[in-house]
């Protein structure tokens, strides 16, 4: 049952670190595209000019929305990564009084700390649901393309529910004295 739990758990955390991935390489591509698309277009206006031999000739291609789209993807990503970076605690710390403690104050500690975060979390999440009812309330879009804005914001609640999901799990398992962490071993405290 334990087992069965924790590789689901496993493939929600993969599926968490895949949607960020995935979004990433959306923005990449979004201004990867877009700025190629501008320097070849400003370059076709040159060659135009020369040929011409006029000099007001200006031709800028861009994708509609790219800044826009590449922001929303990107606040999507921070998100659903921040969700797998809380459960399995990848993140950057600083852990010096950590390891000058023993076993039970360094539980003492990640469950502090793993509680503080699950607190905050869940405002996060609340305050998002609100950002998310509210956008569609007011029907707000982008400038040119008039996408609305919610079903970004929704995504990006998703990953901070997400999130929040995750580090009950950990901080349930830190608890129970269940090591949670790859690079800390947590010992059993009797």
């Amino acid at each position: 049952m334990a087992s069965r739990r924790n590789s689901a758990i496993e493939r929600l955390i993969a599926y968490t670190e895949t949607a960020a991935g995935i979004f990433l390489a959306a923005v990449t591509l979004l201004v990867f595209v877009n700025v190629m698309l501008r320097g070849a277009s400003s370059g076709l206006g040159d060659f135009l000019n020369w040929i011409t031999g006029r000099t007001d000739m200006k031709f800028v291609l861009t994708i509609p929305e790219w800044y826009h789209l590449s922001c929303l993807a990107l606040g999507v990503c921070i998100f659903w990564g921040f969700a797998a970076t809380s459960y399995r605690n990848d993140h950057i710390k600083v852990d010096i009084l950590w390891d000058w403690v023993g076993p039970a104050n360094k539980r003492l500690i990640d469950l502090i700390a793993t509680t503080s975060l699950f607190v905050f979390l869940l405002v996060f999440s609340w305050m998002l649901g609100v950002k998310v009812m509210s956008g569609y309330g007011s029907g707000e879009a982008t400038y040119d393309l008039r996408l609305k804005l919610w079903p970004f914001h929704f995504v990006m609640a998703l990953g901070v529910v997400f999130a929040t999901l995750l580090v009950a799990v950990r901080l349930s398992r830190i608890a129970r004295g269940v090591n949670v962490e790859r690079e800390h071993k947590l010992e059993h405290i009797e």
